[in-house]
């Protein structure tokens, strides 16, 4: 047995368990993309009646995933979260940090949590921790459905394989696992993958993401980093977008800054030739997170940090950390 295997056993284990002893509650991160939106609600039907997906927000992408699907997810008020009076365990999901959840727990129910972020971590008092290198949760999900021959649905299938797709950038951040895993659930569930992708992408950007990406090109500055072509500017809304406008300029490595409320973010995403040569910018976030505090990581190719210190601080910290790689 792998030590994959063991953690997907005592997974089970502890999922019966609680089973037993009441109801389980399968929580999102706050940002409510589709791999922990897919994740949270296929484990909720495979556990089954006792188990309920729930999170603070839905994005986009995963909301229209959902009402083709129709899919069942619980949004929570962040202020005044109300739990099942006969919560006996809650299940994180794609998800580094207790913080990211933007919820407050109810004290003394146990916490399993299944995640494939590299970065810091708050997850100290859980039960269960099973954080695997995979490009996806839904892959970790996958295999859990895997290893115990569990009856899976078309929705599910659907849902995992759209977790798959967007959190490796339609697979430019993929490893053989992403594919074979994709591959294995169009396969067996018969889903038309040319259509799903037309489905997912059919949208183009709104008014509110474009007048994001013109504002943020206004501020748009440019540095030699080392050896990479660094693009970086400052919004306020939809960074995710903007820095992948960033990259279609041209950018070995495009950076977000963002200050809201009492809090810095950085959100980074890399070329995948950038991060052939050695980019991770997961680690980059995590280094962060040592030097100055906060929390973060992510992928190779797409991370993010937050803290509370000054944006030019946290700007810096990234340059100079980014500075310091060398290409491969």
């Amino acid at each position: 047995m792998t030590e994959s295997d063991n953690d997907l056993t005592q997974l089970h284990q502890w999922v019966n368990q609680k089973s037993k002893e009441g109801a389980i509650a399968i929580v999102s991160h706050k940002n409510g993309d589709m791999d922990t939106i897919g994740s949270a609600v296929c484990l909720a039907s495979l556990i089954g009646p006792g188990a309920k997906a729930c999170g603070v927000y839905v994005s986009k992408v995963a909301k229209r995933v959902l009402a083709d699907v129709g899919g069942s997810f619980h949004l929570m008020d962040s202020n005044k979260p109300m739990w099942p009076r006969t919560l006996a365990g809650i299940i994180v999901v794609d998800c580094a940090s207790y913080s990211q959840t933007g919820l407050q727990f109810p004290s003394g129910i146990p916490i399993c949590v299944i995640d494939h972020h590299q970065g810091g971590s708050d997850w100290d008092g859980a039960e269960l921790v099973i954080c695997w290198e995979v490009s996806s949760t839904t892959e970790i999900i996958h295999r859990y459905v895997q290893e115990f021959d569990l009856m899976m649905t078309d929705k599910c299938a659907t849902l995992l394989l759209a977790g798959i797709i967007t959190d490796t950038g339609r697979f430019k951040h993929a490893n053989g696992g992403s594919f074979i895993a994709a591959g294995e659930l169009i396969d067996k569930y018969s889903i038309d993958y040319a259509a799903f992708i037309e489905s997912i992408e059919r949208d183009e950007l709104n008014h509110s993401q474009k007048m994001a990406i013109a504002k943020a090109l206004s501020r748009l500055e440019s540095i030699d980093a080392g050896e990479w072509f660094l693009l970086h500017t400052s919004g306020s809304t939809n960074e995710g977008v903007v820095a992948h406008s960033l990259l279609s300029a041209g950018a070995d490595v495009a950076l977000v800054v963002r200050r809201a409320e009492d809090e810095t973010r950085l959100i980074g995403r890399a070329s995948r030739s950038a991060v052939n040569d050695g980019i991770h910018l997961g680690n980059i976030m995590s280094e962060l997170c040592k030097t100055l505090g906060g929390e973060g990581g992510g992928h190779s190719g797409a991370a993010g940090w937050s803290g509370d210190v000054p944006t030019i601080t946290a700007r810096s910290g990234f340059i100079s950390a980014l500075s310091s790689i060398r290409r491969d």
